[in-house]
Formats: C-alpha cells, structure tokens, sequence
C-alpha cells in the first residue's frame, strides 16, 4: 500500500483474485481468466496490473488448492482466513483523490465486492467515496470560479465535471440512507 493507505497496482488485482474466491471457490484457470478480463475492461491491457501471479497469493497462503497444486494442474482454488482478512484490509483501503485508471479500477473493485464487507464497513466505504467527490468538486468549483470564462471550453468542461460529480455525491448519499 502507499503510505495513505490507498492501494498499489499489484493489490487492485489482488482484490480481484481474493473477491472472487470470497464468492466461490474456482479452478485456476477461471479466476486468472475472470481477473484479466475485468481488470482490461476497466483499465484496458496493462503490464503493471496483470503481473501478479496468483501462484503468489497461494505462496503466501492468501489461497489454496482444494485439489491439486495450482496453476500446472488447474486446481480449485478457495480463500484462507488470512485471504478473507486481506480481502478486508483491501476493500477498507483509502481511495486515492483525482481520476486515474488504477482508481478507476479500485473504484470498481470495490463497488464490486462491497456486499463482502460488514454493514458498518460498507457505510464508511460510501461515506469515504462522498467526502473524497466532495474535495473533487471543491477543487473543480475553485478551478473554475478562476478560469477566464472567455477561454476556450474549459468552463463549460468544467461545469460537465461538477455536474457529474454533484450525481456521484448524490448517488453515494442515497446509497448510505438506505
């Protein structure tokens, strides 16, 4: 992890890995199959986020075979109590502010193992979400409320950005409500 707690490249991709077998066990091949896939559709094919073995999560005793060995023989594999409190710490992990493709898919990992968490660590995990949209529109609304309203698009992209986070603020506020 960085030093704000937000995650590193390589520990998206184990979320990944450890959400999925905290759903259900799978063989090898299906849940390196199933992380790539949803890792490139977010971020598209990237080196920096595919490089992590899932052999290394079984070495690290994250994960295990059910049956076999692991990757030569295609074993199912299951999350370990240790994996499920990784699993944990990586889906309580800060977010990183601003808009990047790692943060996009922590974002969507998150959201979409969010169910695997506790009621009271979900609720912080969307209060957390608000607050880091709520920096993002002050840091847009002052950019704006700077920018000479003669020059070029930037206002009106500017007010596109607000806009779309006001929804996201709006969508986490609902979400904690309910």
């Amino acid at each position: 992890m960085y030093r704000d707690n937000s995650l590193v490249p390589k520990e998206a991709i184990r979320l990944a890995a450890l959400g999925l077998l905290a759903e259900g066990d799978r063989p090898y091949g299906d849940l390196a199959r199933e992380v790539r896939e949803f890792a490139t559709r977010i971020v598209g094919p990237s080196l920096d986020l595919l490089g992590t073995s899932i052999e290394l999560l079984r070495f690290e005793g994250l994960i295990e075979p059910v049956d076999g060995r692991g990757m030569e023989d295609n074993a199912v594999l299951r999350l370990t109590d240790s994996g499920r409190t990784a699993l944990t710490e990586y889906l309580t992990s800060t977010m990183r502010p601003g808009v990047s493709d790692l943060n996009k898919l922590v974002l969507a990992l998150k959201l979409r193992f969010i169910d695997l968490l506790s009621d009271e660590d979900r609720e912080e995990q969307l209060a957390a979400l608000e607050m880091m949209y709520a920096g993002e529109k002050a840091r847009l609304t002052d950019l704006r409320d700077r920018a000479d309203r003669g020059a070029g698009l930037l206002a009106a992209w500017l007010d596109l950005e607000i806009d779309q986070v006001d929804r996201r603020i709006a969508w986490c506020r609902d979400l904690i409500s309910n």
